[in-house]
C-alpha cells in the first residue's frame, strides 16, 4: 500500500472505512490525503453523516401479512376499474 494516494483512492478507502474494513496503512494514507484535500474532507464528513443517519433511522420493514393485504387491496381496486 502506498502512502500518498489520489482522491479516487481516498474515497474508496473512506467508503470501506465506514464498515471498518481498512488497514492501519489505509487509515494513515487517508488521513494524510485529507490533510491536503478539502474536497475529500467534505466527502468523508458527508459519508459519515449518511452512515450515522442510516444506523439511527426509525425505519421498519413491513411484515409479509401487511404486504399481502396491500397487494390484495390494490388488486381489488384494479378489478373495479373499467377497461
Amino acid at each position: 500500500m502506498k502512502l500518498f494516494i489520489n482522491c479516487k483512492e481516498a474515497r474508496q478507502i473512506c467508503d470501506r472505512g465506514q464498515y471498518e474494513e481498512i488497514s492501519f496503512m489505509e487509515k494513515l494514507s487517508v488521513k494524510l490525503h485529507r490533510s491536503i484535500c478539502s474536497r475529500c474532507v467534505k466527502y468523508s464528513e458527508r459519508n459519515a453523516k449518511l452512515t450515522h443517519l442510516l444506523k439511527d433511522s426509525k425505519c421498519k420493514h413491513m411484515t409479509p401479512e401487511c404486504k399481502k393485504r396491500i397487494r390484495e387491496e390494490l388488486e381489488r381496486e384494479l378489478a373495479k376499474t373499467p377497461e
